[in-house]
């Protein structure tokens, strides 16, 4: 499985010009975390939705070219679908761009677009959905793993936020959600349903 089967093509980008508040603002209305930064069709960096709160937490009138990674991890579009789950799930990316020899953002490769490889390969019967569970009641990381896994087909992967350790996310198939989320409820924890991106 090679990542050009799987990546999203023509992904969203922004400039290194851009308002840092705008792209904040553009972000949690498309619910992304982060854009690649490109100028003349080149990769020329990255930019986070964490990378922009902290900026702006100290001014507002702040640009992409301010706050962006210039030299942001990448892959080829030749390279194996595990190795950029392995970066992914090492560097707790949600996504990694695809260039060519010449730095040319050609597309991005997303814990979606993985899943979706994976689901090919062993012909789930259903796409693999993304919970977002807030762990800030009386159960752990594992315990909601635990509730999950009895009441799914199969659980594919599952991580914590960077941003906050009390966020975890959960890709499942086939997952009883009433259940689930009544047992989350009953312990002050919440769950909800994440778009695909």
């Amino acid at each position: 499985m090679l990542v050009k089967d799987y990546m999203t093509l023509h992904p969203r980008t922004v400039t290194s010009e851009d308002s840092a508040q705008d792209i904040s603002e553009k972000m949690k209305t498309l619910n992304y975390r982060q854009f690649p930064v490109v100028e003349e069709g080149k990769l020329v960096g990255i930019v986070t939705e964490t990378d922009i709160a902290v900026a702006l937490s100290d001014k507002n009138d702040i640009k992409v070219k301010d706050v962006m990674v210039t030299d942001p991890f990448t892959i080829m579009e030749d390279a194996s679908i595990e190795n950029a789950s392995e970066i992914i799930r090492i560097k707790s990316f949600n996504s990694l761009p695809v260039v060519s020899e010449n730095n040319e953002l050609l597309g991005i490769i997303t814990v979606t677009d993985i899943l979706d490889a994976l689901r090919t390969t062993f012909s789930f019967n259903d796409k693999p959905i993304k919970l977002e569970v807030n762990l800030s009641g009386e159960l752990d990381h594992f315990d909601v793993l635990h509730l999950i896994q009895n009441n799914s087909e199969k659980v594919i992967s599952f991580s914590s936020s960077p941003m906050n350790r009390q966020v975890s996310y959960f890709w499942v198939v086939d997952c009883d959600l009433e259940r689930v989320d009544k047992v989350l409820r009953k312990n002050n924890c919440t769950m909800s349903v994440v778009p695909s991106e």
